[in-house]
């Protein structure tokens, strides 16, 4: 008889062809089609549970699932397996036996997504599926003053699409927001403890605004005090957005951003092209 056995997963996918994470009716989903492969594998059908929902067309490079499953393969198998069998735009990274008590949600301490503007005179091709290109020059010094903004504890219920939700709490923290600039593209990296629905593209959507003159730096705070009169946004597409890392054992911090680059080489190579 087969041991229950508590399994993690890294995972990387290319959002483009999916409705987000989570199972939608009528819809594929990066949930879905790994459940689907489990079943392949252990001919079980196994709830799989995420560190959080990635939006649809948004990206991850450090999405993190658990789930609990009675089988006598090992985590090789499953690694082996589930690479064999997944669409080429998922791939499982690594699968590692877990505590009972782990849940990639709710064990998680914070979050780093990176959101990448392709901001040259023509968009680069290899990019342009992990970037948004935006043609007119950005000021980067005005969006780096107004994303200081962003900093500390604030209740983010303007930056959000779930706003006016029953039972909602909208206080997040922001721990790093920092804005890199490498050849014609522009990362924005934010780490916080966690997020609500849209919100890191509600940010970056602001801050584009502001990049473009359209806005003061200064509109942060006062879309934090008077969000009535003063309205975040515009969201920012999906398709510039990857989930970058799932911090665990400890405190989020911000990756060294000079090393970003060795998880997006052809950014580097068309940054340095440029």
């Amino acid at each position: 008889m087969c041991d229950k056995k508590n399994f993690k997963f890294h995972i990387e996918y290319h959002g483009a062809n999916y409705h987000g994470w989570q199972i939608q009716p009528n819809a594929s989903s990066i949930q879905e089609t790994i459940e689907k492969t489990l079943f392949k594998l252990t001919k079980q059908r196994v709830r799989i549970h995420a560190s959080g929902r990635t939006d649809a067309g948004v990206h991850a490079l450090g999405q993190v699932a658990h789930c609990a499953v009675k089988t006598r393969l090992n985590s090789y198998d499953l690694l082996k397996g589930f690479n064999g069998l997944l669409p080429n735009d998922i791939i499982i990274r690594n699968v590692s036996l877990c505590p009972p008590d782990f849940h990639s949600r709710f064990s998680a301490k914070g979050k780093h997504y990176i959101y990448i503007v392709d901001n040259g005179d023509i968009p680069a091709l290899w990019t342009r599926f992990f970037s948004v290109h935006i043609h007119k020059k950005l000021c980067v010094k005005a969006m780096r003053d107004a994303a200081k903004l962003f900093l500390g504890t604030h209740n983010f219920e303007p930056f959000c699409a779930n706003s006016g939700r029953e039972n909602e709490v909208y206080e997040r923290s922001i721990l790093h927001f920092h804005i890199e600039k490498k050849g014609n593209f522009i990362f924005f990296h934010v780490v916080g403890k966690s997020f609500l629905y849209k919100m890191v593209r509600f940010m970056v959507g602001t801050l584009l605004k502001i990049g473009s003159g359209k806005e003061h730096p200064a509109c942060i705070n006062k879309i934090f005090n008077d969000p009535i009169k003063n309205s975040a946004g515009p969201v920012a597409p999906a398709k510039g957005l990857t989930l970058f890392k799932v911090f665990y054992e400890t405190n989020p911090y911000l990756t060294n951003t000079k090393d970003i680059c060795n998880f997006f080489p052809t950014f580097d190579v068309v940054s340095n092209g440029a």
